[in-house]
């Protein structure tokens, strides 16, 4: 007698191929994406190993192409390009190493681009910027080696379909918020606070809310929203303001009676520690730090607030009064159902670390008030 047919075990088929793709490029595996009648078979240039790169190749007669963002592509000097893929091809013999150097991702010294053939714009762009995307989902840079194929499934090879990934993608805006855990914890500028983690179950990303006091959610509750920062925030840089800005934020609210400061999984704005910190050696070698993350093949800035939105009604708080130099992160609130009545600004000191990195800011960025001058 057949066995019944199971039904849905772990949920939408689509969105689990999202995630499994996204998967195999943080683990250094090739993937495909395809539309039915073709494909691209693609592996990250910043996870890709030499035994891989190798068995691309083979696999491909040495046709192997490097596709890049048009921002990565611009900041080498390879094209002029405004937006979209472009297909850079090599030469016979190029090592991995050169490859990484050209794509940003490692500290090799600069390669001669002339020996690089640009193609512009591939025929099957629509299903490298899917591959973008996956590489994105996972906080890697956008930039990738691999050919064209038929599209026909490989066996050891993990393919999804272009739909899946343009299904999917936006899933990472329409966040499944689980509370995981929530405890009193008293602060240095803040006794009376509490914590709470909450699991986004699409990304996986953690994200905390601070319950400062005794928050009175008939009224216009201050609110800040901080993206996570291990360098400023635990490690004290000075190349940022973001530890100020976060204990100072706390101690306002203390002093306005209580709120929330929603503590972001956002790191670098969106493009993940490892890149943060190559950005900042760029940053050292005279770009600031929006040309610096465009230069990886990033947007300058790649953070949404949607999972702000979400937390916040989450919480139960829809009128509320942010604590903010960013008037990017007012708009996005509103534009997702939060009242913001007022603004409130964080005004920080500055330092010679961070003098060009707050100027950035404001000029490049459209922050509002700037740091005050530092005394010391």
């Amino acid at each position: 007698m057949a066995s019944p047919q199971l039904p849905e075990i772990n949920g939408n088929p689509a969105a689990l191929a999202f995630d499994r793709a996204v998967d195999e490029l943080r683990r250094g595996r090739a993937i495909q994406v395809t539309n039915g009648t073709r494909g691209v078979l693609v592996a990250t240039i910043e996870t890709l190993q030499a035994p891989l790169f190798a068995r691309l190749l083979a696999a491909n007669a040495g046709r192997v192409a490097m596709l890049v963002t048009a921002e990565r592509a611009l900041a080498a000097g390879l094209s002029r390009q405004l937006s979209g893929p472009v297909a850079v091809a090599f030469p016979p013999g190029t090592d991995l190493e050169a490859l990484r150097a050209l794509a940003g991702v490692s500290g090799a010294a600069p390669v001669d681009r002339g020996a690089f053939d640009v193609d512009q714009t591939p025929p099957n762009a629509a299903l490298v910027a899917a591959a973008f995307q996956l590489a994105k989902a996972g906080r890697l840079v956008p930039a990738l080696v691999g050919f064209a194929t038929d599209g026909r499934p490989a066996a050891d090879v993990l393919t999804i379909a272009v739909t899946d990934v343009v299904e999917q993608a936006p899933r990472f805006g329409h966040h499944a918020l689980q509370l995981i855990s929530r405890a009193r914890v008293p602060l240095a500028e803040a006794v009376d606070s509490e914590i709470a983690v909450f699991r986004d179950e699409h990304s996986l990303a953690e994200h905390v809310a601070v319950v400062i006091g005794k928050p009175d959610t008939h009224g216009a509750v201050p609110v800040r929203l901080h993206s996570a920062c291990l360098t400023g925030d635990l490690l004290g840089s000075l190349r940022c303001d973001c530890g100020e800005q976060l204990r100072t934020a706390v101690a306002r609210i203390g002093a306005l009676g209580g709120g929330v400061l929603l503590y972001l999984d956002q790191e670098g704005r969106g493009i993940g520690l490892s890149n943060k910190l190559r950005a900042y050696v760029l940053q050292d070698g005279g770009l600031d730090t929006v040309d610096a993350d465009q230069h990886l093949g990033f947007l300058s800035d790649e953070r949404t607030y949607d999972v702000a939105a979400a937390l916040l009604l989450e919480l139960g708080l829809k009128r509320i009064r942010l604590l903010t130099n960013n008037p990017q992160k007012i708009s996005s609130l509103r534009d997702h159902g939060i009242d913001v009545v007022g603004r409130l600004p964080l005004v920080t000191t500055s330092n010679t670390h961070n003098e060009r990195y707050l100027r950035a800011k404001h000029e490049r960025a459209g922050h509002l008030d700037l740091a005050e001058e530092s005394s010391g």
